[in-house]
């Protein structure tokens, strides 16, 4: 007999404003439901007989999805094991793929031993480094394959030079990730299962690819730093050597293009390749000297990339004689990876068509004219063909997830980005004639193909318009879908990489209109992956030219649904779809989806729950928005963005249309900003480590002045701007850590003396917060500082201390109403603080992640507090500060990373929370309804 499983919710006493909504929900099925995704938000259950379920017993019956995501985890880590460790730690020469020529390297792989072996001497992280080309793929893997109980045996230890030095101990990483095309959540969930497999040990992870993740940032800021800040994980990472930079206080370092760089191995591994690359090499053929001296010179021009090395020793092999050795013969090789490719193609397909041609020509009487004439019709034929082979390569070097599939994308695709006809046909000839430039590979069951190697896929990405490519995917891909019989596309039969991947080209194409319509369509909701969907969202800017209601609630039902697409079975999906698409009124949604399969665990009858909130995007930029300042003028609501990408963004927001959008030169990391509306102009200040400017927001000449400040030489992330009326004229100051309060004015844009700060550069941190307030009569700048605040006289430059509990203050506003003036303080701690210049700070919330900013709006007789959290799905918290008690945290966005947060009024009283995000993108939210 089917099961009948009631779940009903209602506000109730004593309980917290929106935590528990007004809303019910009938639903039948055969087990638990977590219907919504979040279980904090239920009250009771009523299963099987009538019984009570309660919060913590649907947790445990949940635990079946947390060992789905494991199996799923530990799937990826097998398939990544095969798929790029395995093969490149071999490093074969041979196109069999499964001999082992890994050579060299011997004092990197003792280092990471050393590290393995003895926790307590060494940091928490151990970063391997270098260039592209450089290896770090081959000795992570190496490593990883030494220490698998299951795969120790089958390396051949003598042969790649491995002692007790060089060997690991069995079993020495609970988890094994290859972080490319991945983003920080799904990394954060393997984590979470290693450290749940570690049990009271402190888990030891490799990660490679950290730079190639799908948000690396985010990743190493949201996810590594902490783990290894608070020593809850040891951390092998592989990664380029700038994005290394990043981790250097915390991580010990083996860069291999630096002190662990391996010349005698590089010597020795292009030896190898060039007598044993194929059977037709020259150098089979000629003295070991002669191979000795090929190989010192290759060594030489590939300094210590392994990967340039290697493919300029094939080249060389694929000759039919070895080199003239005359002096500084190597000066005419190539040094790049994407030279040697497109130099190798063109010689090998000349040496091809020579060849054929003299055979057509051997009865010809003049030899010479004729090979000169062959010679030449070789070169030009030669090109065509290499030009050819890059035709159909660069379609993989712009391919999302593991590679682009054989079916019936790659030729077709590749005829369009060329502006030829390819086919299938074509395919077949590239793989014949250069396969080893396109690696085979599998995603999700499927073959596909990607470059060798992730340098010289970039060398193919270099095109004048990257997003010209990608909208070229995205037409293909659109086009190539079938279709019903109505003309409409029937997203059900499209490819696994249509479903899986369309969504990140529309985001990389800048926006594409076929999103709306992909928004309207369930069987492509249902197959997408939801991260990148998200990230394509996050960007999408809905058309102000027509009625987009319906795209809007079906936007909105989706991001409510991958929440519980990230946390329960596929086969579930469908259910978690039709319950948020009926929470969100999405009736053309609704009306296109089948019914809930039979087999689903259980399935929505009647649901009348008041929908989760999810805001809509302002703007997406590049880079992390680390600043937001608000204004009003003529009537309407501005809101000014800067990024640390350089990137200056003003909105009007009530038009919802930009006013200014450009970057700063030099694409400086801008850390402070404000905003100031006097003497008819609105004055916009920017501020990085070593530069102030000042700009003219409405102006005709908008820049008024820039000047140096801080440093020159530093590399230091704190600076802080802000206005302020000082003895009736409006100033500029600017704060760095150099210890000086500079000040400009701002009606005369000059620049005015400086006055030492007291020492306050001791306190300021990277990307500092600053306010203005009177205090005691006298105009105070608020800074962030550890363990509280900093008051700063902006008329004499003296700084004084303001108790604030422990953790670093990251978002600091005044609170109104308040003399002395209080502040509200949020923290990379967790907590929220209300603090005041005299007396003790008070903690007021506990929160779910680090508080990046906070802001302060009054509503009626109510004082509200909005945070911005960290990488969590919560992203926004509400409550008030005069009720306590009163609280909504449902603001939903799967993908949040809150770094900024503006409380505004539109026109009409329309009040709107704007949300800056580490991802780039400004979204922006209904404030709530308050309850009386």
């Amino acid at each position: 007999m089917r099961e009948r499983l009631r779940w009903g919710l209602g506000r109730g006493r004593g309980l917290p404003w929106g935590r528990s909504r007004p809303h019910s929900l009938i639903a039948e099925g055969t087990g638990s439901i977590v219907a919504g995704g979040n279980i904090g938000h239920a009250t009771v259950y009523i299963g099987t007989g009538g019984e009570n379920i309660t919060a913590q017993d649907l947790r445990a019956r949940a635990g079946h999805e947390r060992i789905e995501r494991e199996r799923a985890s530990a799937e990826r880590q097998r398939e990544a094991f095969a798929r790029h460790f395995l093969p490149k730690a071999r490093a074969s020469v041979r196109t069999d793929g499964v001999t082992w020529d890994f050579t060299g390297r011997r004092e990197a792989l003792r280092r990471i031993v050393t590290w393995l072996t003895d926790p307590a001497g060494n940091r928490p992280g151990l970063v391997v480094s270098g260039a592209p080309g450089s290896g770090k793929t081959a000795v992570l893997g190496l490593i990883a394959s030494l220490s698998d109980p299951s795969r120790h045996s089958h390396v051949p230890k003598e042969r790649v030079g491995v002692d007790a030095e060089t060997l690991p101990p069995p079993d020495s990483f609970n988890t094994v990730i290859y972080a490319a095309g991945l983003s920080a959540e799904v990394i954060s969930d393997a984590l979470a299962h290693a450290t749940r497999r570690a049990g009271t040990s402190t888990p030891v992870v490799l990660i490679d690819a950290v730079d190639e993740a799908v948000e690396p940032k985010l990743l190493v800021d949201s996810v590594l730093k902490p783990l290894l800040l608070d020593g809850s994980a040891r951390l092998l990472l592989g990664m380029r050597t700038e994005p290394a930079a990043q981790v250097a206080d915390l991580c010990d370092e083996v860069d291999l293009d630096g002190g662990f760089a391996d010349p005698e191995g590089m010597r020795r591994h292009v030896e190898h390749v060039l007598r044993q690359t194929t059977e037709a090499s020259p150098f089979r053929r000629v003295s070991a000297e002669t191979v000795s001296q090929v190989a010192e010179g290759i060594a030489h021009v590939a300094g210590p990339s392994f990967l340039v090395g290697r493919l300029l020793a094939q080249m060389l092999a694929g000759r039919t004689e070895p080199p003239d050795l005359r002096p500084d013969w190597e000066a005419e090789l190539p040094r790049l990876p994407g030279e040697i490719l497109e130099r190798d193609l063109t010689e090998r397909f000349t040496r091809e068509h020579h060849r054929r041609i003299r055979q057509e020509q051997a009865d010809q009487l003049d030899q010479e004219q004729a090979e000169q004439l062959a010679r030449d019709q070789a070169e030009r034929l030669g090109r065509e063909q290499a030009e050819r082979a890059l035709d159909l390569l660069r379609p993989l070097a712009f391919a999302e997830g593991n590679g682009l599939p054989d079916e019936d994308i790659w030729a077709g695709l590749a005829g369009r980005m060329a502006g030829r006809r390819y086919d299938h046909d074509d395919v077949l000839w590239l793989r014949e004639h250069v396969g080893s430039y396109a690696v085979r590979s599998t995603d999700q069951g499927h073959t596909v193909y990607q470059p060798h190697h992730l340098s010289l896929a970039e060398h193919l990405r270099a095109v004048s318009d990257p997003q010209a490519v990608h909208r070229c995917f995205v037409d293909y891909l659109v086009d190539h879908t079938p279709v019903h019989a109505d003309g409409t596309r029937d997203w059900r039969r499209a490819s696994f990489y249509t479903h899986a991947y369309l969504a990140t080209h529309i985001a990389k194409a800048g926006g594409h209109e076929v999103l709306d319509e992909l928004m309207l369509d369930p069987a492509y909701l249902l197959g997408a992956i939801p991260y990148r969907l998200l990230g394509a969202l996050d960007g999408h800017r809905l058309s102000a030219d027509r009625d987009v209601s319906e795209v809007r609630s079906a936007i909105n039902a989706y991001r409510q649904a991958a929440a519980d697409f990230r946390r329960t079975a596929p086969e579930l999906r469908p259910a978690a779809l039709d319950l948020a698409v009926r929470t969100h009124d999405a009736r053309t949604l609704q009306a296109r989806m089948s019914p809930v399969p039979e087999a689903s665990p259980w399935k929505a009858r009647w649901v009348d729950m008041r929908p989760r909130r999810s805001g809509y995007t302002l703007t997406k930029l590049s880079g992390e928005v680390t600043r937001m300042s608000a204004f009003r003028y003529g009537g309407e609501q501005y809101l000014a963005v800067v990024s640390d990408a350089g990137e200056i963004e003003v909105w009007n927001v009530d038009a919802d249309r930009p006013v200014i959008s450009g970057t700063i030169a030099g694409g400086k990391h801008i850390t402070g900003l404000d905003t100031v509306v006097g003497n008819g102009h609105v004055y916009l200040a920017t501020s990085s480590a070593t530069r102030v400017q000042l700009w003219d927001v409405f102006g005709g000449d908008r820049a008024l002045g820039g000047w140096t400040v801080g440093h020159p030489a530093s590399d230091s992330e704190t600076s802080a701007v802000t206005f302020a009326e000082v003895a009736g004229e409006l100033r500029l100051f600017c704060m760095t850590d150099e210890g000086l309060l500079h000040r400009f004015d701002v009606l005369g844009a000059t620049q005015l003396p400086s006055l030492p700060m007291n020492g306050a550069c001791d306190f300021m941190r990277s990307n500092a917060t600053v306010v203005v307030t009177p205090v005691g009569g006298r105009p105070r700048a608020v800074v962030s500082a550890w363990n509280g605040v900093q008051l700063i006289d902006l008329e004499t430059g003296l700084s004084e201390n303001c108790s604030g509990g422990s953790g670093y203050a990251r978002g600091i506003q005044v609170i109104p109403g308040t003399d002395p003036p209080q502040f509200l303080v949020g923290k990379d701690n967790h907590t929220v603080y209300r603090v005041r210049p005299d007396g003790a700070p008070r903690q007021l919330r506990t929160s779910p992640e680090s508080v990046r900013d906070v802001d302060v709006w009054t509503r009626g007789g109510d004082t509200f507090a909005i945070a911005g959290h960290d990488y969590c799905d919560q992203p926004l918290e509400l409550f008030s500060l005069t009720r306590p008690g009163l609280s909504v945290s449902d603001f939903y966005d799967a993908r949040s990373a809150v770094s900024q947060v503006r409380v505004m009024e539109l026109r009409h009283g329309h009040v709107v929370i704007a949300a800056g995000q580490r991802s780039g993108a400004v979204r922006i939210w209904d404030f709530p309804e308050v309850p009386e």
